[in-house]
């Protein structure tokens, strides 16, 4: 057997069999539920501590934005450390120390208290959203890295697309449970506690399955054929030699970083017309603390349902349609959307604004069935081992700057020139997003083994 072809997680299941390929799901997926869940569930978690502590001594809104900004900064040091770790010292140790990190951070934020001194509530969820943060954002390099390294050539693109579409899950069920325990009457103050330490729980149940889990073969060729058989090479040979093998892949990696930015820009950047939306979905006349939590979480959850499609119709069809296909269309369609929106936006009036929610759809649709899960799957495709993770998570790290440009520059742009602006702003953004993948992005299917006799050519 090569090691190209696919390699066992754990020893005991014959290779290519169901129950391989679920225990491969589950380890690598499981923790990216969790990801996606403690990313989005702190949204509905910060609308429950406003209500419950409102007023001049309650959350504001610089200390909502200290919180999801500690996230943010976490991710960002988590996929460039763990990405870079996991190149030098393997998939399975650093791929257990997130899993950690992410059950203590998601204990530690339900464990806060409230206090007078100068270490308040905030800071301290800041601080465990930080270490959440980190964990979190080294699941993207690590959990893709792995599941590519452990599928065949032809199945690569469904295994890794079905661990990204955990994420939608994840979201999703972030909103459910949260309208569970107000169907239940549980206190609001339990209930925020209760969904954030429910955050640990996927990373934990896989705790034990990944600290027996085995290298990845192809890492550990790698590894061997550059330490000449020693046990690991210092970081500075690592590091000499991963930059030597990067200086080649310049062109794909403006390919990797820039699609993921682009993407990341419009998801961010249209956070005010998602409440407008809203208005159209969910009834907003929420006279307790409860109606008003409950309006917030039934909203994330129709929006979340908008979305899940695309990332089912990823698994179905991306090994038929392809890579770059699927990203140059999405793209496309993505423009068309948004341009569609900004113009009902100003000619629709009573119902047929309703045509706002199914275009408002279609663009999670052309989202996660194209730019949003090729732009995860392509980095772990296109390069060699001893850098795979590594352009991983530099690309990942880039869709977080993104993020923070979207929601730092369109909200002064929709105060100056409105939201039909910002609409048509995306459409141009993402039709910027089509160019980048036209002009950097292959659609060839690569062996991995061979990248890694190409790389050693370079190193």
């Amino acid at each position: 057997m090569t090691a190209s072809e696919s390699t066992r997680l754990v020893g005991g299941d014959s290779e290519g069999s169901w129950s391989s390929y679920a225990r491969q799901i589950v380890i690598a997926g499981t923790g990216f539920l969790a990801d996606a869940y403690d990313l989005f569930v702190i949204d509905l978690v910060l609308a429950i501590l406003h209500r419950l502590h409102p007023g001049e001594h309650g959350i504001n809104a610089a200390e909502k934005s200290l919180v999801a900004s500690a996230t943010l900064v976490g991710a960002v040091i988590g996929q460039l450390t763990f990405g870079l770790l996991g190149d030098w010292l393997g998939r399975k140790w650093t791929f257990l120390v997130t899993c950690i990190l992410i059950v203590l951070g998601a204990l530690g934020s339900a464990c806060v208290v409230w206090t007078e001194g100068p270490f308040t509530l905030i800071y301290q969820l800041a601080m465990f959203r930080f270490m959440l943060g980190v964990g979190v954002g080294g699941e993207y390099p690590l959990s893709a890295s792995i599941a590519a390294e452990n599928s065949s050539r032809e199945t690569r693109g469904r295994l890794i697309a079905t661990v990204f579409s955990m994420q939608g899950w994840g979201m999703l069920l972030s909103s459910v449970l949260t309208l569970l325990f107000l169907l239940c009457g549980m206190p609001l103050e339990a209930i925020w506690r209760t969904l954030l330490a429910l955050g640990a729980l996927p990373s934990a149940m896989v705790i034990w399955l990944r600290a027996n889990m085995e290298e990845t073969e192809l890492h550990k060729k790698d590894a061997e054929s550059h330490s000449g058989g020693q046990s690991r090479v210092s970081f500075s040979e690592h590091w000499a030699r991963a930059w030597k093998v990067m200086s080649q892949y310049w062109r794909p990696l403006i390919g990797t970083t820039m699609t993921w930015l682009i993407l990341d820009i419009t998801f961010y950047g249209t956070g005010s017309f998602k409440s407008r939306i809203g208005g159209l979905l969910v009834s907003s006349d929420a006279n307790t603390d409860e109606e008003h939590i409950w309006h917030v979480a039934l909203l994330t959850m129709y929006v979340t349902l908008m979305a899940i499609p695309g990332y089912l119709l990823s698994i179905a069809f991306i090994e038929r349609i392809g890579r770059y296909n699927l990203q140059l269309g999405g793209f496309l369609a993505m423009s068309c959307c948004f341009w569609l929106m900004a113009y009902c936006h100003r000619t629709l009036t009573g119902d047929a604004r309703w045509t706002l929610v199914f275009l408002f759809g279609l663009t999670f649709l052309f989202s996660n069935f194209g730019p949003n899960t090729t732009t995860f799957i392509v980095p772990v495709e296109i390069y060699p081992t001893v850098i795979r993770a590594t352009c991983h998570g530099l690309s990942a790290a880039s869709g977080k700057v993104g993020a923070v440009i979207g929601a730092v520059a369109f909200s002064p742009l929709e105060d100056e020139y409105g939201i039909m602006t910002v609409l048509i702003c995306c459409g141009v953004v993402t039709l910027t997003g089509a160019a980048f993948t036209f002009a950097f992005t292959d659609d060839k299917i690569l062996d991995l083994a061979e990248l890694d006799k190409t790389a050693r050519s370079f190193a």
